[in-house]
């Protein structure tokens, strides 16, 4: 189940930079204005992770580069993320986060992330954190976490930030 929530977190990043921005060639075009929200229930990623139920807002830009070899590149130049506890809505905190995403499929169906830069991203063991650094995961061809967020840099837990 916590692989289950961690996917569909990433997906649910992933696809709103993939959806509302622009798909281009290598050397492509500008990244498109975005704008999302998302109510999260408590506890939605893990047990203990965020208590409490969670809004997240983004908006920003956002562009997806389709490369060759199976790969792509998903920025996000100037987004914003604002992230708000539904149960006490006077705690909430505005994150930077214009990180880049870099995903790579190998012949297996292995998807490859490597995230660089400031990046929201949750993780079962991590848990819901502003990703300051370069970190990656990776998931199998069916959709199973086989490796937790790992790297170098600093993960800041957004949940304690607005508790």
């Amino acid at each position: 189940m916590r692989n289950i929530r961690f996917l569909a977190f990433s997906l649910l990043l992933g696809a709103s930079i993939v959806l509302g921005g622009q798909i281009a060639c290598a050397g492509g075009s500008p990244p498109t204005e975005i704008s999302w929200s998302v109510d999260l229930p408590a506890n939605w990623l893990a047990p203990g992770v965020c208590a409490f139920p969670i809004n997240v807002s983004v908006s920003g830009n956002a562009a997806t580069i389709i490369l060759p070899g199976n790969r792509s590149i998903i920025t996000a130049p100037g987004q914003q993320a604002v992230v708000t506890n539904l149960a006490d809505p006077s705690k909430s905190v505005q994150l930077n986060i214009p990180g880049t995403f870099h995903q790579t499929t190998k012949q297996n169906g292995d998807v490859v992330t490597v995230v660089t830069g400031r990046n929201l991203l949750g993780d079962p063991q991590a848990g819901f954190v502003l990703a300051i650094g370069t970190f990656s995961y990776i998931f199998d061809s069916s959709g199973n976490l086989i490796q937790p967020l790992t790297g170098k840099g600093k993960l800041n837990d957004v949940c304690a930030m607005i508790q």
